[in-house]
């Protein structure tokens, strides 16, 4: 659509629209308010000439001339959009597309015998090509709900083999309180924390007293409370990835959410009831 009809356009959808608010509505598009001004300008002269749009006042009106012609173009717009849709090379992807716009030009054809008028003479395909595209979708559901049977059994026995899994969980006390115990059941008297984030990897450090080799912070049991506190306390506008390692699951944090990875059946007991 030309900016010439996409004024015209907003006129006709707000009919006695004022000369400030149709600049206001036109401006975002220019790099400034004169040059959407000498633009609206150039297009309200050539629409009045055209008896497109008529002035009341300081009002605007679409006419009757220039309603009839945004119709028109509103139409050609719609039959070529659904011609093309459906003449692509695998139409069938298109689907979503093709029936929001089939739906369109059904529904305005039952209000406009001009718009059914031209679409009975302007679509370029026949609904035998409809019927063949429904076709190809029919059997390609059939196959995904095959595929979709596979793929659920598979998931089932690689649960039952007590595959890696992971869990994402909330920030709150009930995964707060399962750190601490996690932490407390390792089977070593120190627990490692991965910090990737250099700030807080500097900010443990200056709080508790621990050993420190890279990025890993090795912590004693007893200073995990302490620990998630100053997890919390730590800018939350600031990336701040810390991976907790105990002797049966990792735990990444990334607050406000935490990560449970480890064997399935342990992570699932583990985490039992939690979101």
């Amino acid at each position: 659509m030309t900016a010439k009809n996409a004024i015209l356009l907003i006129i006709k959808q707000n009919q006695g629209i004022e000369y400030n608010a149709l600049l206001n509505k036109i401006s975002s598009n220019y790099n400034n308010i004169n040059s959407a001004r000498a633009a609206l300008s150039r297009a309200l002269k050539d629409l009045n000439a055209l008896a497109m749009v008529k002035r009341q006042g300081g009002n605007l009106f679409a006419t009757d001339k220039g309603a009839a012609l945004l119709n028109l173009e509103m139409k050609n717009k719609l039959l070529l959009k659904l011609n093309h849709t459906v003449k692509t090379r695998n139409p069938e992807s298109e689907i979503d597309s093709i029936v929001q716009q089939l739906q369109t030009l059904i529904e305005r054809s039952k209000e406009d015998a001009d718009l059914l008028k031209a679409a009975k003479g302007g679509t370029d395909f026949y609904i035998s090509e409809l019927e063949r595209i429904r076709e190809k979708i029919e059997k390609r559901t059939k196959h995904l709900s095959y595929i979709q049977g596979v793929f659920t059994g598979q998931i089932t026995a690689l649960q039952s083999l007590n595959f890696n899994d992971s869990k994402k969980l909330e920030w709150n006390k009930k995964t707060v309180s399962l750190l601490q115990e996690l932490s407390e059941k390792t089977d070593s008297q120190n627990f490692v924390a991965e910090c990737h984030n250099s700030k807080f990897f500097d900010l443990v450090q200056g709080k508790i007293t621990a050993k420190t080799q890279k990025k890993n912070i090795f912590l004693a049991k007893e200073h995990m409370p302490e620990f998630l506190k100053l997890v919390e306390q730590f800018p939350s506008t600031e990336s701040n990835p810390i991976n907790l390692y105990f002797s049966s699951v990792k735990a990444r944090i990334e607050f406000p959410h935490i990560y449970i990875t480890g064997a399935h059946s342990h992570v699932k007991q583990l985490t039992k009831g939690m979101r």
